[in-house]
């Protein structure tokens, strides 16, 4: 239940802000209560998982393209996540989320922790949007943010693949490929 009043902070703090470009990268502070933690004394990866989805919807609002009709869907093809250092019981940290990459199909996104300034924990995912059951080109949801911003999306730029999405994409064609 905590993670849906996040959400809501999260949703009216990005909608009471200026609009931001769907590029930009977002930060959110939180604090990891006793209802956060597992069976271990630090943040699971249950929790950092609903996290980074925060961070996500945090993205979109922020964007004003979540409201905007032009997808309906947003759903995970893929996520990993690697610890660093734990994020104890009561400690804040700070999450950054950006979408680093694109195709034709997934926005990739990059979620780093940090608590002060030390880097303990960095996730990827990769998410498909998705209209009345098909894939919305990342491309047109780019233009359709840059139209509402006046930033500039080149259109040719239709695969933009960071170099760690590259090599993240290889790792799960391999695990494919092996079973």
């Amino acid at each position: 239940m905590n993670l849906f009043f996040r959400m809501l902070i999260i949703i009216f703090s990005a909608r009471k802000q200026d609009a931001v470009a769907l590029v930009d990268k977002r930060s959110d502070r939180f604090r990891v209560w006793l209802h956060d933690l597992g069976w271990r004394d630090h943040l699971p990866n249950y929790r950092v998982f609903s996290f980074m989805e925060l961070g996500r919807f945090g993205i979109w609002h922020s964007s004003r393209l979540a409201l905007s009709g032009r997808y309906g869907l947003r759903m995970i093809a893929a996520q990993d996540f690697i610890y660093l250092k734990p994020i104890r019981p009561f400690q804040a940290f700070t999450m950054t989320t950006e979408i680093l990459s694109w195709d034709e199909k997934y926005f990739y996104y990059q979620h780093q922790f940090f608590c002060g300034k030390k880097l303990v924990a960095i996730g990827l995912v990769k998410e498909i949007n998705l209209k009345s059951g098909k894939a919305v080109a990342p491309l047109s949801l780019l233009t359709a943010d840059s139209e509402l911003h006046g930033s500039v999306i080149d259109s040719s730029d239709d695969k933009i693949l960071h170099p760690v999405v590259e090599k993240w994409l290889a790792m799960q064609q391999a695990i494919k490929e092996s079973s």
